[in-house]
C-alpha cells in the first residue's frame, strides 16, 4: 500500500509539472495526454515489472497519432508550423520517432513543407480538393457496391438505424459531422475489405483535417445529405451493387459541389490564405 501511495504520488507531481511547467494550448494538451497515460501506466500498473526501452517504432506511431488527432480535431489549423524538435519536446521522445512521424503525415498531405517555416499543416486549396474528391468517387463507389454484396442483416439494421436518426441532428453539424464519419465507417465494414478501409480512412483523415471547410456547415447540404443516405442505405439492403455505387457517386458529386462553394466563401474572404485555383 505504501508503494502503491508513493507511485500515486509521483505521478501526481510528475503530472503537475507537466501541467505547470509553461501554459499549453489546446492542442498541446492533445499532445500531452499520451505521455502522461502512458506515466501513469508505466509508474502504477507495472512497478514491478523490469523496464524496456520502448522501441523507436512505437514511439513514432505514438507522435504520428497524437499529431494526427491534433490536426483531424482542428486543434493545429493550416498555416500552424511544426518540427521535429517542438514535437520531441511536447512528447518528451528523441527526435528520430519525432522525424518518423512527420514525414508520414507529410507523405499522407496533411503537412506541407514551406520555404521559410519548415513544415507546416497543409492548406487544402480548390485544386487539392478536386484531386480528394476524385479518389473519393472511386473509392467510396467501390466500397458501396462491395457492402451492398456483402453486408450482413445485422450491418444493413445498422445502417437503417443510423439514417433514421440522422435527421435529429440537422440543427447541430458539429453532431452530424462525427454521425456521418460512423455512418461512412460502417458502410466500409460492411464491404469487408481491409485495404479498402485503410484508404478511405486516410481519406477521411485528410478531410477531418480541414473540417472548418466542412459541407455540413450548409443547412441545405445537410438536408442532401439526409437523403443521400437514404439512397445509399436502401441499396445496400436490397443488396443492389449497381444502385449502391450509383448513389455513392451521386453522394461524393453532391459534397464536391459543396465544398468548393464553402471554399470559394472563405477565399473571398480571406484571399491572403486561401488561394483557389481548378485543375486543368
Amino acid at each position: 500500500m505504501q508503494t502503491l501511495a508513493r507511485c500515486k504520488t509521483a505521478v501526481g507531481t510528475s503530472v503537475k509539472r507537466k501541467l505547470l511547467a509553461k501554459p499549453a494550448s489546446c492542442w498541446e494538451a492533445v499532445l500531452m495526454r499520451d505521455v502522461v497515460l502512458k506515466e501513469k501506466e508505466a509508474s502504477c500498473d507495472n512497478i514491478f515489472v523490469d523496464k524496456k526501452p520502448v522501441p523507436n517504432v512505437l514511439l513514432g506511431d505514438m507522435a504520428y497519432q497524437a499529431v494526427l488527432e491534433a490536426i483531424t480535431t482542428n486543434q493545429m489549423k493550416p498555416g500552424d508550423r511544426l518540427s521535429e524538435y517542438m514535437v520531441a519536446d511536447w512528447l518528451k521522445i528523441s527526435r528520430t520517432p519525432a522525424r518518423e512521424a512527420l514525414r508520414r503525415l507529410e507523405s499522407e498531405g496533411l503537412l506541407a513543407a514551406h520555404p521559410r517555416r519548415g513544415l507546416v499543416v497543409a492548406t487544402l486549396d480548390e485544386a487539392a480538393i478536386y484531386e480528394l474528391y476524385s479518389a473519393r468517387e472511386v473509392i467510396e463507389s467501390t466500397v458501396a457496391a462491395m457492402a451492398a454484396r456483402f453486408a450482413t442483416d445485422a450491418q444493413i439494421s445498422s445502417l437503417t438505424h443510423m439514417v433514421a436518426i440522422e435527421s435529429q441532428m440537422i440543427e447541430t453539424p458539429d453532431k452530424m459531422f462525427a454521425h456521418n464519419r460512423a455512418f461512412h465507417q460502417h458502410i466500409s465494414e460492411a464491404a469487408r475489405n481491409r485495404y479498402m478501409v485503410k484508404f478511405l480512412q486516410a481519406i477521411s483523415d485528410t478531410s477531418s483535417a480541414f473540417r472548418q471547410a466542412s459541407t455540413l456547415v450548409s443547412l441545405q447540404r445537410r438536408q442532401e445529405v439526409l437523403v443521400e443516405h437514404r439512397a445509399l442505405v436502401e441499396a445496400i439492403s436490397r443488396h443492389d451493387e449497381d444502385a449502391a455505387r450509383a448513389a455513392a457517386l451521386q453522394h461524393v458529386k453532391g459534397a464536391l459541389r459543396s465544398r468548393v462553394a464553402v471554399q470559394r466563401g472563405e477565399a473571398a474572404a480571406n484571399p491572403a490564405v486561401m488561394r483557389t485555383s481548378r485543375p486543368g
